[in-house]
């Protein structure tokens, strides 16, 4: 059989060379993401591996300050501008994801930078044998790793070291509840935990001998629990609110929940106004416990005052399915009888305050005749103090109903972890 073999013609090679180069493009496209060869882009993830992380900073390092720094024009989330030198920046968005112009970047391998709240974390980026796409990035969970230095105090009714083992800082078991020894992050007895050999709440107020300071100021952030059975003592020694108003005003950060909340009013009586008396100044602290008037067992569709926690509350998951209700309130719950009632910021320090959560609920004073009332309240708070930041929060975890899973009041205190 003759076989005939035919040419193509010159205008045939050249569209069927197009066709391949433009083939190879969309493939090459397909295999970054859709990024471009000057941007780089991934998802940032708290340390569970699964948690978004929403304004996050994710930069480009350098040892000298130059004239050109690249970012965004415009963010969808805000973030904090790197305090150091860096060649480019920007911001993750609601669902953790970023891309970040890197045309600058005059290496093909470089360190990348994650910075949120007390976490960091560093990247080598080598673009020889990685894509622009770079995939899940996941924050560290131990403080020799990036992570934040935490201690936490036991509470009677609040559990947020659950909140920090499903964040990644911990196992947990069938419970649903911290497995004790997997934590990454110390833990002090603030309750009459003697089932468990954690040093007691007061110690964290000794002095270190390593550094001569005392040994709260070791750490990134201190959470107090719900129900702390060493209050009185602890806020009657004039001594341990200095200490505790000097650390915060160094940098470090107080995580408070509702009955606990006598270590804001007592501390920095200034900036919070709490249910009492009107015949107490603004910078006076008012009688202890004094607050403790809330209705048992109520539930509330509260507000989110924050736009940038609100959309990320749309991007995860809760228990039972969505974060919000059809309205986008989110419903809380587990309101223990005697909650600690907010009014709101002293008018002095109004601009300071942030209030993150308002809602519906309702009070009962005992010793006054007309001390029951109902109406919308701040729930959720934070100020600036010096360098440092205080958040107080009526409500606490679902510790009577504990689940695998986040509660929609949970993802709120999962959250903030990440905003101090």
């Amino acid at each position: 059989m003759k076989s005939t073999i035919k040419f193509l013609s010159l205008s045939s090679w050249i569209a069927l060379i197009t066709l391949v180069l433009i083939n190879y493009s969309c493939n090459k496209d397909d295999d970054n993401g859709g990024l471009e060869g000057d941007t780089i882009g991934g998802i940032i993830l708290a340390p569970d591996g699964s948690t978004p992380i929403a304004g996050a900073t994710v930069y480009v390092p350098q040892s000298v300050k130059s004239s050109t720094k690249l970012n965004s024009d415009l963010f969808a989330v805000d973030c904090s501008e790197p305090d150091e030198a860096y060649i480019a920046y920007t911001c993750t968005d609601y669902d953790g994801s970023f891309e970040l112009n890197i045309s600058q970047v005059s290496q093909s391998s470089f360190t990348l930078r994650i910075a949120k709240g007390s976490f960091i974390k560093d990247y080598i980026i080598d673009l020889n044998t990685s894509d622009n796409n770079l995939g899940n990035l996941t924050l560290p969970s131990d403080p020799s790793e990036g992570a934040g230095n935490f201690a936490l105090v036991t509470g009677s009714y609040d559990r947020m070291e659950d909140i920090l083992a499903k964040l990644g800082m911990g196992e947990i078991n069938s419970d649903y509840q911290l497995i004790p020894g997997t934590e990454k992050f110390d833990i002090y007895d603030g309750a009459y935990s003697f089932d468990f050999d954690y040093p007691l709440f007061e110690v964290i107020f000794t002095i270190d001998p390593s550094t001569g300071n005392p040994l709260i100021d070791n750490y990134d952030m201190v959470f107090i629990n719900c129900g702390n059975s060493y209050e009185y003592e602890i806020l009657a020694d004039a001594d341990k609110i200095s200490i505790l108003r000097q650390y915060v005003n160094d940098g470090g950060k107080l995580y408070i929940t509702d009955l606990s909340y006598d270590f804001v009013e007592q501390v920095f009586p200034e900036y919070i106004d709490f249910y009492g008396s009107d015949e107490v100044t603004d910078t006076e602290a008012e009688e202890m416990d004094v607050a403790q008037i809330g209705d048992y067992s109520i539930t509330s569709n509260a507000t989110i005052n924050d736009n940038q926690l609100l959309s990320w509350l749309k991007t995860v998951a809760c228990q039972g399915g969505s974060c919000l209700n059809s309205d986008n309130t989110v419903h809380i719950a587990g309101f223990l009888s005697g909650w600690a009632l907010i009014n709101g910021a002293h008018p002095a320090k109004s601009s300071d305050v942030k209030i993150w959560i308002t809602g519906p609920v309702s009070w009962y004073d005992w010793y006054l005749e007309d001390g029951e009332g109902s109406g919308s309240k701040p729930l959720t708070v934070s100020f600036n103090f010096g360098l440092g930041k205080v958040l107080y929060t009526s409500y606490h975890t679902e510790e009577e109903n504990p689940s695998s899973g986040f509660w929609p009041q949970e993802r709120i205190l999962q959250y903030l972890v990440f905003e101090l």
